[in-house]
């Protein structure tokens, strides 16, 4: 991240390093293009609550399973 940040916006590595914040540094680096990714062939992700109290064994099994 901090590489690309100097090679992106022509920063000092001194300046990205010692006086930028982390959060800065964070949102710098989300606006830089990024190229490579295929996102057509991408599944399908299920999201699951964890705060539900519905998915308390489905949460539990991911953490101590995996599954």
């Amino acid at each position: 991240m901090i590489a690309g940040t100097v090679k992106a916006f022509g920063f000092p590595l001194d300046y990205v390093l010692y006086d930028l914040s982390y959060a800065n540094l964070i949102m710098y680096g989300a606006v830089l293009p990024t190229f490579g990714r295929d996102r057509s062939h991408r599944q399908e992700e299920e999201v699951i609550n964890a705060d539900d109290p519905g998915n308390r064994d489905r949460v539990r099994s991911i953490i101590f399973n995996g599954k």
